[in-house]
């Protein structure tokens, strides 16, 4: 880590004046919040032209649930316990166990094309959370298992909460329950 007042083109602030390399992880970790951020807006312009506006506003709930996220670990401050869609943590987790994408015949189904373009994308988005989340846990987790990582158990946690609501919208907006 360097505190120089000069930033050398291969480095970034990591917080106040503390310039790390732009290959730090938790630089990386902030790049993929971002992107997924991007992803995000992308979903919500799909569902606007689709006609999908309550889609698109639960959508706006997911990138202000992440712009928080990345408030909180650029800033070092606490996240507030998630809370997507008029739901806490505890709910979050155990509606997205309660809920399966169905079949007619009450068969199980993981989505593909059939289902459409917004079913596609949210579960895109979904998929994205989980790269971000296993990311976190190698930068953030616990030190016994992720060696010079800083504990932020509330980042973790909101991934993983975050997930669990994009797999309920993504079954939600199949219909399939």
């Amino acid at each position: 880590m360097q505190t120089d007042s000069k930033k050398p083109d291969h480095m970034t602030s990591l917080y106040g004046n503390t310039l790390v390399p732009k290959t730090h992880e938790r630089i990386a970790f902030r790049g993929l919040v971002d992107t997924l951020q991007a992803e995000v807006i992308e979903a919500q312009v799909l569902a606007l032209g689709l006609g999908e506006a309550e889609t698109c506003d639960k959508l706006k709930e997911v990138l202000d649930f992440l712009r928080a996220l990345m408030a909180a670990e650029v800033k070092e401050t606490a996240l507030p316990p998630p809370f997507l869609f008029g739901m806490d943590a505890d709910e979050l987790h155990r509606k997205s166990h309660e809920i399966v994408m169905c079949s007619t015949e009450g068969t199980p189904v993981m989505p593909d094309y059939t289902h459409g373009p917004i079913v596609a994308r949210l579960n895109t988005l979904r998929a994205r959370t989980r790269e971000l989340e296993l990311f976190a846990v190698k930068v953030f987790g616990p030190p016994d298992i992720s060696p010079g990582a800083t504990e932020r158990g509330d980042i973790i946690l909101a991934l993983n909460r975050l997930s669990s609501a994009l797999w309920w919208l993504t079954c939600r907006s199949q219909n399939t329950f």
